[in-house]
Formats: C-alpha cells, structure tokens, sequence
C-alpha cells in the first residue's frame, strides 16, 4: 500500500470528516454536510466530532499526520499552525461558509459579539464600563472569544488586568451560560454561535444584550488532507459551492444561517495571523477555570 495517497485501497471509497467547531455551531450542520457529500460524491462518508478543542490537540499528533481524516472543519488559529508551525499534510480547501449577518455583506465572515446581561444594560452602555468586571472567553487561542478583546484592549493601553478576573469557559456555549446566569458580567461570543443560540434558546434571545461587536474575522476555514487526490479536493470544493443550490441542502444550510459556500484563499486568513501577532505579549491573568 502506498503511505502518502489516504484514498489508497481501503480508503478510496470513503471520506472521513471531523469537525472541532461544535457546540458552538451545532453537530447536525456538519451532519447535513456529510450526507450531501456522500449523495454528490458516491462515498461512504463518516463525521467525528472532538468538543474539547477547537483544533487538533497540540499535545497529541494530529489526525491529518497520521492520516485519520480527509476533511477538517477547525478554529482559522488551529489551522495555520497546522499549515506553518508543525507543517501537518494539510491544505485549505478554497470555499469557506457565509453567514446570516447585518454586516457580513455576504463575505465568508463572522464577528466577536461582547455580550451582557440584559440586567445590566443600564449599568453597562459601553465597553470601556466593563472594568473590573469577570469576563468569560471560550479558548485562550479563538480569534472570538479571546483574541479580538485582548486587540481592544491594547489599543485601549489596557491589558487583561482590565478585567476583575478572566474565566476560561471551554466553550462559548458555556460562556453564554455564564452570562445568562449571571456568573460573569460579560463574555466574548462567536457571532454564529450566539445568533443561532438566540434563533433556538428563549431565554438567550430575551435575556442576553450585545454590547459591542469587533471584526470581521476570517470564518472557520476547511482543511483538506493534502494526500488526498487533486480531482477529489476540486470535486469537493465543487459540490460544497453548489450545495445552496441543491432545494433540499440549500434549506438545510439556511437552518444554520448559512446562505452558501464561498470561495477563499490563505490571503483571507492573514488577518488571523496579524491579530494573533498584535496580541501575543498581552497576557491573561486572574484565571479562573470552570
């Protein structure tokens, strides 16, 4: 058997995805998305889910390494660590989703919402108010949950000592939850994640107040295993641009606030590298873990 094609004998007929992006955006989106590949594509399609991580574990070999996955859906960090720092047999599939948003502009974008309680929206009319405040982010790598905050900041003169205490949630779900309860006063959410919370959840939608929204941000890229065959990755790309077009998966995709697949290119995720970069002495402190 050849080692470097994972479509090789037992593999050809099949197409293994992973996704790392729920719950922040729900299971059943990429379910839909894997049963229309495998009706478009004619293989056998499976989907692995891993919630702990927005990307492959740093601490452990990644599934595109040891040739577990052909098509990831991960964090853009995640993904250009994987590309750049541990050169992983990765590549970006050229289309990425576009979401529902009043400023999206249909772009493949997404947003940082700073959320609060409704409660607290006297008390709270702007984001410089929310000092000394505990502040709850999903992921001390997600462009959303921590990174955009930690830029305003800086660009403030602040640093996360801004805050009262800094709460790593583990998710932006969780967050949410954290705010709803009033157990912080504010959180930083993926815009996708809380616009389909509010669409869903009563009490997101009465209760929870954005206060302020940074971005764009570059969305969730798609990671394709570059073992893979050149006419497969073209094929997917393919059938993933066409997928609003199809009546039955295109209704899908509007369940989710996704209008279609658009394409993309690693210049779109430069601004994921800057950002990353601009902040990268700003340090969080005050750690509380839940």
């Amino acid at each position: 058997m050849n080692q470097n094609n994972s479509m090789d004998e037992g593999n050809s007929n099949k197409l293994r995805v992973i996704t790392y992006l729920s719950p922040s955006i729900p299971i059943e989106f990429f379910q839909k998305i894997v049963y229309y590949l495998e009706e478009k594509l004619k293989k056998e399609s499976y989907l692995m889910y891993e919630s702990r991580w927005s990307g492959p574990c740093p601490d452990r070999v990644d599934p595109f390494t040891c040739d577990d996955v052909d098509i990831g859906f991960l964090c853009s960090t995640s993904f250009m660590k994987l590309l750049y720092d541990t050169k992983a047999p990765v590549e970006l599939l050229p289309v990425a989703p576009v979401y529902s948003h009043p400023r999206s502009h249909g772009r493949p974008v997404y947003f940082s919402d700073v959320i609060i309680h409704k409660n607290n929206k006297e008390r709270f009319k702007e984001f410089v108010n929310l000092r000394g405040c505990k502040w709850a982010y999903n992921d001390p790598h997600s462009l959303s949950g921590c990174y955009t905050t930690l830029r305003s900041l800086k660009q403030m003169g602040e640093s996360a000592s801004f805050f009262g205490h800094a709460i790593h949630s583990g998710t932006h779900v969780k967050s949410v939850q954290l705010v709803l309860d009033q157990t912080v006063e504010c959180a930083a959410i993926d815009s996708n994640c809380l616009a389909l919370l509010m669409q869903r959840n009563k009490d997101v939608a009465e209760n929870i107040h954005i206060l302020t929204s940074f971005g764009p941000l570059p969305v969730y890229p798609v990671a394709v295993n570059s073992r893979m065959p050149d006419k497969l990755k073209q094929d997917i790309a393919s059938a993933l641009r066409e997928m609003h077009l199809d009546p039955k998966y295109g209704a899908e995709l509007n369940k989710y606030l996704v209008s279609k697949f658009d394409e993309v290119n690693l210049d779109h995720y430069k601004m994921e590298e800057e950002l990353r970069n601009d902040v990268s002495l700003v340090l969080l402190d005050k750690n509380v873990y839940y």
